[in-house]
């Protein structure tokens, strides 16, 4: 059966973008915007990591509502790993399943890619994006290189598995 969020979930539409495009972007300073006061009070004591290049990303999904940009989340390929990198849903949209569905989307490339592993990393003061990435089966590990320079970081990892076939009807 079908709920009504289901419904409003159902009405997005994603699609793969450039990192680079108008669209991620905006959503990417929102963000950055949304996060700031949180971190203002440290980011004296915070060490940034050099921000993704646009050769790093494998993919970039990003979800539209009625034609506006309302989520996205990306994939970046580095030497020894693969990352999921700024996933971000507007607040108007939140509450929709969205942050899932992004992570999903990057999961399904990965997945296509032979990539059987994940890592993302986030912030300590950001207590929802933890809450989901241990909801969604991500387990915490010690924060792994360039993120170990940050004592507010806080990394994350996922085995991916092929989905279970489904049993045919006979």
């Amino acid at each position: 059966m079908e709920t009504h969020a289901d419904r409003r979930v159902a009405a997005v539409r994603w699609v793969t973008e450039e990192w680079d495009a108008p669209a991620p972007a905006r959503l990417r300073e929102q963000m950055s915007a949304e996060l700031a006061p949180r971190y203002a009070p440290v980011e004296h004591r915070r060490v940034r990591a050099p921000q993704p290049a646009a050769e790093e990303i494998v993919v970039t999904w990003v979800a539209y509502a009625e034609g506006v940009p309302v989520a996205t989340a990306s994939l970046r390929r580095l030497p020894d790993r693969h990352e999921v990198k700024r996933v971000f849903v507007h607040a108007g949209h939140r509450g929709r399943g969205l942050a899932r569905a992004a992570l999903a989307a990057v999961e399904s490339t990965a997945l296509a890619l032979g990539v059987d592993r994940l890592w993302l990393q986030t912030g300590a003061l950001q207590p929802e994006a933890r809450s989901l990435y241990a909801r969604e089966g991500w387990q915490e590990v010690r924060p792994y290189a360039p993120y170990d320079r940050n004592p507010f970081s806080v990394c994350f990892t996922k085995a991916l598995m092929e989905p279970a076939e489904t049993p045919r009807s006979r």
